[in-house]
This record gives structure tokens, C-alpha cells and sequence, in this order.
């Protein structure tokens, strides 16, 4: 699309420089796991919010792909016995949101594409797949899985 141009009808285009922010509003605790309910909201619009739910394995899978780039963000730890005590997750909720509150107002990790995915599954949500580029198994890129299917060998 050309700068200036009007967007197809029915096509809604998403400002992408506008921040998200999150807000743990409340854990519900199934048989095994518990599970966070998290607001997410798309700059200062009251009406440009939605809600995801996330689990701490959740957490746990963003932090350690972010943790591939040499980042140490402050997720809190993995505790495998107690870890569905009432007073243990009140504690994890704290240390989780602290997690977002830092991944939202960092400038770099919220512009990051797994962050957008993680907090923005609907406007996020192409699947990536390791593709060689060259031939050789040391360069990888990634490309969408779309993309793949339209590849030919080298």
C-alpha cells in the first residue's frame, strides 16, 4: 500500500507505535496449573484493550527465547512442589506483572516480535519456521511458515 493511500474496505491497519501496556487482573487456579488473566491495552483508548490468559510455562517459554539474545529479565522462579498455594501465587502474580511491567517499558523488548505475540495473539500470530538460507546448516533465518511452502530447495 502507497504512503497516503486509503486501506481496502474492512481493513483495519494497526499503528504499531503505539505501546502496550498489561495489568494481571486476576488467577484462576485449575487442577494442575494456574492460569493469569491479563488485560492488555494498545496506548491511552479505553476501548483498545483486550484480554489474554497466560500460564507461568507461558512466561517461562517468552523469557528463555529472550534469555537466546542474552537478556536477564526478572521472571520469578519455577517452584514444582507448593506451587498452587494461594499465599505462593499471590507472590508468582507480583513477580509476574513486575516481568511485564518491564517488558512494556522497555523500548527495545516491546518493539521486540515475540513480545507483540505474546501480549497481541490476534495481530501477531504468522508462524515461524527455521529455514536454510545458504545451504549451510550454521545460517538459519526465519521466515514465516507461509513463506515455506513457496520455497523451492536450493
Amino acid at each position: 500500500m502507497a504512503f497516503m493511500e486509503k486501506p481496502p474496505a474492512g481493513k483495519v491497519l494497526l499503528d504499531d507505535t503505539v505501546p502496550l501496556t498489561a495489568a494481571i487482573e486476576a488467577s484462576q487456579s485449575l487442577q494442575s496449573h494456574t492460569e493469569y488473566i491479563i488485560r492488555v491495552q494498545r496506548g491511552i483508548s479505553v476501548e483498545n484493550n483486550w484480554q489474554i490468559v497466560r500460564r507461568y510455562s507461558d512466561f517461562d517459554l517468552l523469557n528463555n527465547s529472550l534469555q537466546i539474545a542474552g537478556l536477564s529479565l526478572p521472571l520469578p522462579p519455577k517452584k514444582l512442589i507448593g506451587n498452587m498455594d494461594r499465599e505462593f501465587i499471590a507472590e508468582r502474580q507480583k513477580g509476574l506483572q513486575n516481568y511485564l511491567n518491564v517488558i512494556t517499558t522497555n523500548h527495545i523488548l516491546s518493539n521486540c516480535e515475540l513480545v507483540k505475540k505474546f501480549l497481541d495473539p490476534n495481530n501477531y500470530s504468522a508462524n515461524y519456521t527455521e529455514v536454510t538460507w545458504t545451504g549451510s546448516t550454521e545460517d538459519w533465518i526465519l521466515v514465516p511458515s507461509f513463506v515455506v511452502s513457496s520455497i523451492s530447495p536450493l
